[in-house]
């Protein structure tokens, strides 16, 4: 009866992650997480979910802390869903919270760079 609970109770790994905006802080630089259409998220292999204020600051901490990696997950700046690392490009120059200036965009928009470029972009630039 118990392991029903718990199955019952736990949240699937694999789903969009849930951020809780204004309540829930940044992993890597402490602010809240209060603009969605920067938003992203970081689900571990034990099932944590790590908000993120910006797609920058995901990056950040994935150089920074190296954590074991299940699915990153971007909030699509124009809509209202998450966008998987396998399915996400980013548009450059938008005025994100902590300057990194990605936007998440579906793979594939004209103009957009891919998570690899992305993540090289905001770490050769100085941190804020």
């Amino acid at each position: 009866m118990t392991l029903l609970f718990l199955l019952a109770c736990s949240t699937d790994p694999d789903a969009p992650p849930s951020v809780r905006y204004d309540l829930d802080a940044c992993t890597e630089c402490g602010m809240l997480v209060s603009d969605p259409a920067y938003a992203a998220a970081l689900v571990t292999q034990d099932g944590r979910t790590l908000p993120f204020d910006d797609p920058g600051c995901l990056f950040r901490h994935v150089l920074d802390e190296a954590p074991s990696v299940r699915a990153m997950w971007f909030h699509h700046g124009a809509g209202d869903r998450w966008l998987r690392q396998t399915e996400v490009a980013f548009a450059t120059g938008a005025a994100s919270p902590m300057g990194s200036g990605l936007l998440a965009v579906p793979a594939g928009t004209p103009g957009a760079i891919g998570v690899g470029e992305a993540s090289s972009h905001v770490l050769s630039r100085k941190r804020p």
